[in-house]
């Protein structure tokens, strides 16, 4: 008998069969349909997806055969990955110097015909063979050749595809995992941000109220500028820590109606809703799957910009529509406000991008950015259309769970 000797690059390649997690994995239909294929097409009693590692060959799927292991040392396909763009075969084992007196072939299962063709990945290692094996002397035509390569192409297909589910999970864990450190550490900060400026805007606050008199008008205009400074900080590390929280929330979706949802938003700003004599005009507006926290934070963020960049004297109208786009919902904000430049309307849903034209108005540039994330989330896109002078429509859409 003839030990299969291992490839020239058998490191590399024992280290790419690793990278596919496929060992001793549980049986799997897509690769049972492939060996049952085989077996028809080639007309023998076995079949079997054999990959081979350090010591033995272990049969991903095996047709015909109860084992689901044999020693490397009395593999066929050790022999078969040599040679990566054929059919390797034996007519006759009994005859072959290579295995006449290979335990396989002498006991049990007592492989006489064997044709295997290579699994090779894109960077040429073989991991193991497509074989089909028969107790009695066989043939195959060149088409059933031909079979064997392609369904051996079709077992690397799904290699691959497993390959890719196992690095996506894989990735999909780190990055939920760093999605919570990161929320740890926001939390963290903005805490320990926080409570320095409350101690220094009290003491400004103290001091104005208890020595005002001492205070020309230039050292109470300083002393107004310091506070207001403050208080934005204050504002700007709430609205960090908010969009660090948005679009991660584990809440669960419930079924939420968008037209409760934008009255309780109004109802919650009715104070600058009367002053500013806003006029709400809603649609028919649909039941989406969200979760609470989120549909309020997005449509109270559209909502409070629809109001809030207006021009001096201008009282706000704001539209709100919904279509129904089979797979999603889209959602319209429309206003009459000072609308946005061509050039800066994908900008402003950008972390901390506030465009020249909105100068005069008070924000920190993060509200459009948490809406982005809260819609890419839920499986959904937003945009806008504007023209400067004359409102915007913002557009959303949700994903139909």
């Amino acid at each position: 008998m003839m030990i299969p000797y291992p490839p020239i690059n058998e490191d590399q390649r024992l280290k790419a069969l690793k990278n596919y997690n496929i060992l001793d994995t549980l049986p799997q239909a897509e690769y049972d349909n492939i060996t049952y294929i085989a077996s028809y097409i080639c007309k023998t009693p076995i079949s079997l997806v054999s990959l081979i590692d350090e010591k033995r060959q272990y049969f991903k799927s095996h047709l015909g055969l109860d084992i689901l292991e044999t020693s490397r040392d009395v593999s066929f396909c050790a022999h078969a990955i040599h040679n990566h763009n054929e059919v390797f075969t034996v007519s006759d084992a009994r005859l072959d110097e290579r295995f006449h007196d290979n335990p396989l072939v002498t006991d049990e299962p007592k492989v006489v015909f064997y044709a295997g063709m290579p699994l090779v990945t894109k960077e040429g290692h073989a991991l193991g063979t497509l074989c089909v094996i028969d107790r009695e002397p066989h043939h195959l035509t060149d088409e059933q050749k031909e079979v064997l390569k392609r369904l051996s192409q079709q077992v690397m297909y799904l290699l691959e595809l497993r390959q890719k589910r196992f690095l996506n999970k894989t990735l999909q864990h780190k990055l939920e995992a760093y999605a919570q450190d990161m929320g740890a550490f926001a939390y963290s900060a903005s805490h320990d941000l926080q409570e320095p400026l409350r101690t220094a805007k009290s003491f400004l606050e103290l001091l104005e109220r208890t020595h005002a008199d001492k205070f020309d008008e230039t050292g109470k205009k300083y002393m107004q500028l310091a506070v207001g400074s403050m208080s934005r900080m204050t504002q700007l590390i709430n609205d960090l820590l908010e969009y660090s929280r948005s679009g991660n929330s584990d809440e669960d979706c419930d079924d939420m109606d968008l037209r409760k949802v934008v009255e309780d938003i109004a109802e919650m700003n009715k104070l600058i809703i009367t002053e500013k004599g806003v006029q709400l005009e809603l649609g028919v507006l649909p039941v989406i799957k969200i979760s609470k926290a989120a549909i309020t934070q997005l449509m109270h963020n559209l909502i409070g910009n629809a109001i809030k960049y207006q021009a001096p004297g201008l009282k706000p109208i704001i539209k709100i529509n919904a279509s129904d786009l089979d797979t999603h919902w889209q959602i319209s904000v429309k206003d009459n406000g000072i609308g946005i430049e061509e050039e800066n309307q994908k900008v402003i849903f950008k972390i901390f991008k506030r465009v020249k034209t909105q100068g005069a108005y008070v924000g920190s540039g993060i509200g459009l950015a948490i809406c982005k994330k809260i819609v890419q989330h839920h499986g959904g896109e937003i945009w806008v259309e504007s023209e400067y002078g004359k409102g915007s429509t913002f557009y959303f859409t949700i994903h139909k769970i």
